[in-house]
């Protein structure tokens, strides 16, 4: 079976030590273990200033690093098991702590003092874990917390328990109006699978990154004869674009045209594109 190397570490002169047997290559490395400690590292296609950005890991994911070289980590999400070259000043070695706490809000910035006037110095995305190192900080009424790797954020965006949704589509429906990027799954921009992979984590459940592995692993097809047969939280899959149904004939999607998370109705927008149903693919997530 052919290995997607998106989603296995393996290159011409290295590979993942789990990988022997399966591909070939002139050494095996264990992975060492490592989180990120900035809230978005971009991951580069190519361990070069300029490269494509393939998708992003976020403050706390915990990462296997295989190699490093030149100021870049070759490395793996233990999450959704993306592949990419990842600055090694974003990234602290060894195990992490067990976190004490979550971002619950759409996000949080961290700031350098505890006080919100002071230089916000990083963005940390909804569901980040983090160790709070110190609390009790408290200026003009808001309260704030030291995390384990520097930085004041205001305790109110934090809880015990990460955040979760009812449905689907009521954690797609949090993002409306957030700009489109390509490669993001954040508040401070998504694409279209990146919105769904991130709604995905208020159910608690974890789905691939890119669309066309979206469409082999999550739920189960459902054959439609019209699109009032949809339900919500049908995905929707057209090449290279995934879209969530919310009901009513309606769908929420991150979206080129218009570059921003938008919520709009399914069949004009299949008139506007020239798409038929013959065009969709539907894929029916489980129901708790």
């Amino acid at each position: 079976m052919t290995q997607d190397p998106r989603l296995n570490a393996f290159r011409e002169d290295l590979a993942d030590a789990r990988l022997r047997g399966k591909v070939a290559a002139p050494r095996y490395a264990e992975g060492q273990p490592a989180r990120v400690t900035a809230g978005l590292a971009p991951v580069l296609h190519a361990p070069q200033p300029g490269a494509a950005i393939d998708t992003f890991y976020h403050y706390g994911e915990a990462v296997d690093v295989f190699d490093e070289a030149a100021g870049y980590a070759w490395c793996q999400s233990r999450r959704d098991l993306y592949v990419g070259y990842v600055d090694t000043a974003l990234l602290q070695m060894g195990l992490a702590l067990a976190s004490t706490h979550y971002v619950t809000t759409l996000g949080v910035y961290r700031y350098e003092a505890a006080d919100l006037r002071s230089a916000a110095v990083d963005f940390l995305p909804r569901h980040s874990p983090v160790v709070v190192a110190q609390a009790g900080f408290v200026t003009r009424g808001t309260a704030y917390v030291w995390l384990d790797s520097g930085g004041f954020v205001p305790e109110s965006c934090l809880g015990a328990e990460p955040p979760r949704s009812p449905d689907l589509a009521a954690a797609a429906l949090l993002y409306l109006g957030c700009p489109y990027l390509w490669a993001g799954r954040s508040f401070l921009g998504l694409d279209c699978s990146g919105l769904v992979q991130e709604a995905f984590r208020d159910l608690d459940t974890a789905v691939p990154r890119d669309t066309d592995k979206q469409r082999e692993a999550i739920g189960r097809p459902a054959v439609i004869s019209d699109i009032a047969a949809l339900r919500r939280d049908d995905l929707i899959y057209v090449p290279g674009h995934v879209m969530i149904c919310t009901g009513n004939g309606e769908i929420v999607h991150a979206y080129g045209d218009g570059m921003r998370v938008r919520r709009d109705s399914l069949a004009k927008i299949m008139r506007t594109q020239g798409w038929t149903l013959a065009d969709l693919t539907v894929r029916r997530p489980q129901r708790p």
